[in-house]
């Protein structure tokens, strides 16, 4: 008679059988899944992160342009303030005039250095505003000296960086006869 397997044999062999099935399972499917699953979450939160931080740069951008517009409006009409850039020979009368118109006599008058450049980062554009450095020698009294600036104080382009007033010391000589020397700087806008 063939003896078939016990009941305990089935048993342990049914718990086996089961054992390398749940392994199997474990190893080949759930395990990948799980892998996987947690890949895709990671790779997902990473895709939200960059979505809000282009979000964000999408934002930061439009501020950017919207603040460069204002900039850019706020420096045209500072610019339209400034005269157009002109020649040497035409800023002698403009300061002379200026000098005449407040009873100071013109002695002299030098342009001092070349033409001067405000500093740019971008060294392939041309600067917008030009600033020009003019010393000059007038004789005159001390009240038309405080009318010069008030005029120099109330026209924008132009202003004083020097003032340096000799009074006349000797006591037969008139007020008028006294030695200013200036230094203007006149701000010019590039054409």
């Amino acid at each position: 008679m063939k003896q078939g397997l016990s009941k305990r044999e089935k048993i342990l062999l049914f718990s086996a059988g089961m054992l390398i099935l749940i392994y199997v399972a474990v190893q080949f499917a759930i395990y990948p899944l799980i892998i996987r699953y947690t890949d895709n979450v990671s790779e997902r939160d990473s895709l939200r992160l960059e979505k809000r931080l282009t979000e964000s740069d999408i934002a930061n951008k439009a501020a950017v342009q919207y603040a460069n517009t204002e900039a850019n409006a706020g420096f045209t009409q500072i610019k339209d303030n400034y005269p157009l850039l002109v020649p040497n020979e035409e800023i002698d009368p403009i300061l002379t005039n200026l000098c005449l118109k407040n009873n100071l006599r013109p002695a002299s008058l030098r342009f001092t250095g070349s033409v001067r450049a405000p500093q740019s980062d971008d060294t392939d554009r041309e600067p917008t505003f030009t600033i020009i450095t003019v010393s000059m020698t007038v004789s005159g009294n001390f009240s038309s000296i405080l009318q010069l600036l008030d005029d120099v104080d109330s026209m924008q382009y132009i202003r004083i960086t020097n003032l340096s007033y000799s009074a006349n010391r000797q006591s037969n000589a008139s007020e008028n006869d006294s030695m200013i020397s200036l230094i203007f700087e006149l701000t010019f806008v590039n054409p």
